[in-house]
C-alpha cells in the first residue's frame, strides 16, 4: 500500500479544508484534485474549448505540469494555482468539462505521478475508488445539501466572490448527479472507505476523526 490518505465524497461536505489542515498536521503533501480539474476549465474556457471538443481538452491537459511546492502546496507549470479557478463560473463547467476520458486519464496519470512521489492527502471524487485504489487509508465524506450549500455560500464570499444560496445548492446537486452518473470514473464510496457524514461536525472535529484512525493503523 502507498502512503496516501484518499478522501472522496460528495462537493462540499469539507473534502478541500479538511485535506489541507489534516495534511499539514501529519506533514503530508496535499492532492487536491478538484484544484487539479479546475485548472483544466480555467484554461479551456480562457481558450475558448467547448466542453465537447474532448481531443483538444485532452491537449490542454498534457499542457499541465503539476507539482508540490516547497510548502507541499499544489501548483501548476511551476507557478501557484490562481484564485479564480474557485468562481462560479468554472464550478458551474467544471463537471463537464472534465467528463471526457481524453481529460481524466491525463490528469489521473499525474495524480498517480505525485501521490507515489510524497506521502500525501488526496481529495476529490475517485481518489480511492480509481486513482489510489491501493491507497493505505480510505475516507468517504459526505453531508446534508443545505448544510453544504451554506458552507460554499460562505467560503466564496469569504473569498470575494458573489454567492446566491439558491444557485449554489442547485449548483452542488447537479454536480452530484453528474458525477454519480458519469460512464467514467462515476462518484461513489471505495470498498473498504471509512465514511464520515460532516453535517454536524466542526472543521476540527472532521479532522481529528481522521488523524486518529490515520495514527492508529500507521
Amino acid at each position: 500500500m502507498i502512503q496516501v490518505i484518499a478522501l472522496d465524497g460528495v462537493s462540499g461536505a469539507g473534502k478541500s479544508s479538511t485535506a489541507k489542515l489534516l495534511a499539514e498536521e501529519l506533514g503530508f503533501c496535499h492532492l487536491d484534485s478538484g484544484a487539479m480539474y479546475r485548472m483544466l476549465t480555467y484554461q479551456a474556457l480562457q481558450s475558448g474549448l467547448r466542453s465537447d471538443q474532448h481531443a483538444e481538452l485532452g491537449k490542454v491537459a498534457e499542457s499541465l505540469q503539476f507539482s508540490f511546492g516547497e510548502n507541499h502546496e499544489m501548483r501548476a507549470n511551476g507557478k501557484p494555482l490562481p484564485a479564480a479557478i474557485r468562481g462560479s463560473e468554472v464550478s458551474a463547467q467544471v463537471s463537464e468539462y472534465c467528463k471526457p476520458r481524453e481529460v481524466r486519464e491525463v490528469l489521473a496519470r499525474q495524480q498517480r505521478a505525485l501521490g507515489v512521489s510524497r506521502p500525501c492527502v488526496a481529495e476529490g471524487r475517485d481518489m480511492a475508488t480509481v486513482v489510489f485504489p491501493d491507497a493505505r487509508w480510505k475516507f468517504y465524506m459526505t453531508a446534508r445539501p443545505e448544510v453544504r450549500a451554506e458552507r460554499r455560500v460562505r467560503e466564496l464570499r469569504a473569498a470575494g466572490h458573489p454567492a446566491q444560496y439558491d444557485e449554489i445548492l442547485q449548483n452542488l446537486q447537479e454536480r452530484d448527479d453528474k458525477d454519480s452518473s458519469r460512464e467514467l470514473s462515476p462518484l461513489r464510496k471505495a470498498d473498504g472507505a471509512v465514511e464520515i457524514d460532516t453535517s454536524d461536525l466542526t472543521l476540527e472535529g472532521q479532522i481529528s476523526i481522521i488523524a486518529d484512525l490515520v495514527r492508529s493503523t500507521s
